[in-house]
């Protein structure tokens, strides 16, 4: 299928702030010529880091997030101040973590939320770690965890890390992480 399906007729930012924008369109069905409503957010481009650490373990970070009322492990990684993916995730890296990667490959991306956000997350695989000090904000309470891929895989299986963009994060790098570190058990 190669013709769009929908027409956008014309669209609004109802909300914004620093990091998203809440845009309402009015689009008529190609078919049917019916017109509707479709609201999503539109974000700038996200990483996320899978981070290795010289003995074989994957870097982890354990944050509140206000929406959930929570504590949640995640990986390093963040939203794109910069059009620049490999530098984001460069910068994120080193503000949650402290780490700086002496290797930083893309291996892949993924749409976040397909239907409610046009947001693409790019995913790195980070490795010659060096370790540092975080550079936090001060919204930001963020520890940091080095865990083995067999306690990580252990964890996601408990619900212990439960992150939806963490979680697609590692599963593009599996393939890579397997050959590097081995199968998680």
């Amino acid at each position: 299928m190669s013709r769009r399906p929908f027409k956008k007729i014309r669209s609004a930012v109802v909300y914004e702030n620093p990091w998203i924008q809440l845009e309402q369109h009015e689009v008529e069905v190609s078919a049917s010529g019916r017109r509707f409503r479709y609201t999503f957010l539109h974000s700038r481009p996200s990483v996320m880091v899978v981070a290795l650490t010289r003995d074989g373990k994957i870097v982890l970070i354990r944050q509140y997030r206000y929406p959930n009322r929570e504590f949640a492990y995640e990986l390093p990684g963040g939203g794109g101040a910069t059009i620049d993916p490999l530098a984001t995730a460069r910068k994120e890296l080193r503000e949650e973590t402290g780490y700086r990667a002496s290797r930083l490959r893309k291996r892949g991306e993924f749409v976040v939320y397909c239907g409610l956000s046009d947001e693409i997350c790019h995913v790195f695989l980070a490795q010659g770690l060096r370790k540092g000090a975080q550079k936090l904000e001060d919204t930001e309470h963020v520890t940091v965890h080095e865990v083995s891929y067999r306690r990580l895989e252990a964890m996601i299986r408990r619900g212990e890390f439960r992150d939806g963009m963490g979680l697609a994060a590692l599963r593009i790098a599996k393939a890579e992480l397997e050959k590097i570190l081995g199968p998680a058990g």
